[in-house]
């Protein structure tokens, strides 16, 4: 068989139907039973005016009943407005401006009758009536019109007919005027019980509100234990790493402790859950997960007194998402930070570029011609140095920078709980090695001639021939003899020396010579800044419980007899006087 509790120290009144109290529930059948009277008993109107009314009657009591403003009753709110109006009012200037005729009535208590708003309101209003009725009868006498009658609103009871006039007139009049006269009666009712129903709630609510010092809610008739001041849990260390955080925990008395992580697109979602006791003085550490755009922390407690309480870490207080900075020079990703007691640390992770792109105004000629563009070249980085500075407030520590790895600060703050804001700047500044390509130099040539003598030798090969020739004869016959003739010849070889002069014309031209250039060395600067907070909490202080009240000792009861009173007074150790 399960056993339940049931927790008598709740700050909250029974709920009977949904979210309604057994006094709202009575109240709002009393305003349908009255908006139901009006549209069904109201002499006026067809039922469309009257259903009219009784929606706006309704829809009025239901808002004064179960309306509330800023978690207030419709009632207290009506009253705190009365109040604000009818009470007095208390000068902000100096004293040296005020000048009085008369000692200044003395401040009220909020839970004395003469703050009442609704005495303030019944005086103020008697005040007015009486002021009118002294207005109208001063112009009574002035005017010489006859006095107010009450018998003029509810109309005529009897008398006061003419006796001259026509019996036929004289009772179509009295028709008019009981008819008016029924109107009139039936207005002044509804006006008044819509009176007492608005102003019933406002004196209920204005006799439930406490006094000044007492328990400020009005629907519990118990008085709750006293809270005792101080804090039950307290964070010594936040570090957030990556897509983790870790909290370390440590309790001040013993309590029961629930950790709650909230994440997701929306943020609450519940991303991890978990409950442990510890004592006082006991330290847990959790690493939590951290999801979505803006995650929470929450860890909330119960102690062994009955109270309750929490711890939420979101928001500024939390220093997600971890910052990050690009460069051309290096990208910088802070990728831890955390608090511990007297100091906020951190890591700077760093990925620097190993080529850039470099401007340069490049000569691509000299010499008889020059031209220079500007280029952008391929520049190695050979080197990066920087330091980076973290600040917090006044104070500010620097350290230098790993280059492509990852560099760790340390910053001394002032104890005590807050928010830390931490701007991180990184001062880089990169040596660069540009290869450029070659240089063009052109050189101009004019035109010119030149006359040079040279010798020339001509070497002459050997020759040598056999010529054969047939010689026809004519003879004296007339006939004809054929005769074979052969000569030879044959030239030796030789050399043949000769000086010879000529003429050379050099035409106009331009000469272009390709020269090396040395790398050019330059260097670059650059400055990179990224912004974060942690919440820092203060130092532990263990919780001082007060020790229980003592039992009252029962009173021994006092003898009525002389002789047992005397033997009473001994028991006692006193001295019988008699």
């Amino acid at each position: 068989m399960q056993a339940h509790e049931v927790p008598t120290h709740v700050q909250a009144e029974d709920r009977v139907l949904l979210w309604f109290t057994f006094p709202q529930i009575v109240a709002m059948t009393a305003v349908a039973a009255i908006a139901y009277g009006i549209y069904h008993y109201a002499p006026f109107g067809p039922s469309g005016v009257r259903i009219a009314f009784a929606a706006l009657f309704a829809l009025g009591g239901l808002a004064v009943v179960a309306g509330r403003v800023g978690g207030r009753r419709l009632p207290l709110v009506a009253a705190d407005l009365l109040r604000y109006a009818l009470g007095t009012r208390r000068y902000a200037g100096p004293p040296a401006e005020l000048v009085r005729g008369e000692p200044p009535a003395p401040v009220q208590s909020p839970g004395s009758r003469e703050g009442d708003p609704l005495r303030l309101l019944a005086r103020r209003v008697l005040r007015r009536a009486r002021r009118a009725a002294r207005k109208r009868k001063e112009g009574e006498r002035r005017t010489g019109r006859l006095p107010f009658r009450p018998q003029r609103l509810f109309g005529r009871r009897g008398g006061g007919e003419e006796p001259d006039a026509p019996s036929a007139a004289r009772e179509d009049r009295e028709q008019r005027l009981g008819r008016r006269g029924f109107w009139k009666s039936f207005l002044a009712a509804a006006v008044l019980a819509l009176l007492v129903l608005g102003t019933l709630p406002l004196a209920a609510a204005l006799a439930q509100e406490p006094e000044e010092g007492g328990w400020t809610s009005d629907e519990i008739e118990f008085q709750p234990p006293p809270v005792v001041p101080g804090r039950r849990l307290f964070v010594e260390a936040l570090t957030v790493t990556g897509e983790r955080a870790e909290v370390v925990l440590r309790a001040a008395t013993d309590l029961d402790l629930r950790v709650r992580a909230y994440g997701g697109p929306s943020g609450s979602g519940s991303r991890f859950f978990a409950t442990v006791s510890l004592a006082a003085g006991e330290r847990v550490t959790y690493d939590l997960p951290l999801n979505g755009p803006s995650p929470s922390l929450v860890f909330s407690w119960e102690d062994g007194l009955g109270q309750a309480g929490a711890v939420s870490l979101d928001g500024e207080r939390l220093p997600w998402p971890l910052p990050a900075a690009s460069g051309e020079l290096c990208d910088l990703r802070v990728v831890s930070v955390g608090w511990t007691p007297g100091a906020v640390a951190g890591t700077v992770a760093s990925t620097c570029a190993s080529t850039l792109e470099e401007r340069v105004q490049l000569a691509v000629a000299a010499g008889h011609h020059s031209q220079a563009v500007t280029a952008l070249l391929e520049a190695e980085v050979t080197g990066i140095a920087g330091t980076v500075t973290v600040t917090s407030g006044v104070r500010e520590t620097s350290v230098s920078l790993v280059p492509g790895g990852e560099t760790r600060f340390r910053l001394p703050v002032a104890a005590g709980e807050g928010v830390h804001a931490l701007a991180i700047e990184a001062g880089l500044q990169a040596s660069l090695r540009v290869a450029l390509p070659p240089l063009v130099e052109l050189t101009h040539v004019p035109e010119r001639t030149e006359r040079l003598t040279e010798t020339a030798t001509v070497d002459i090969p050997a020759f040598g021939d056999t010529v054969t020739e047939t010689v026809t004869v004519p003879n004296g016959d007339g006939t004809f003899t054929e005769h074979s003739v052969t000569a030879s010849c044959h030239v030796p070889a030789s050399t043949v020396s000769r000086e010879v002069v000529f003429t050379v014309v050099h035409p106009e031209r331009v000469e272009a010579t390709v020269v090396q250039r040395a790398p050019l060395a330059r260097t670059r600067a650059e400055t990179l800044t990224v912004a974060s907070s942690v919440w820092a909490d203060g130092a532990y202080r263990a919780l001082a419980v007060p020790e229980p009240e003592p039992e009252p000792t029962p009173v021994t009861p006092v003898p009525a007899g002389a002789d047992e009173l005397g033997e009473w007074f001994e028991e006692q150790g006193w001295e019988w006087p008699w």
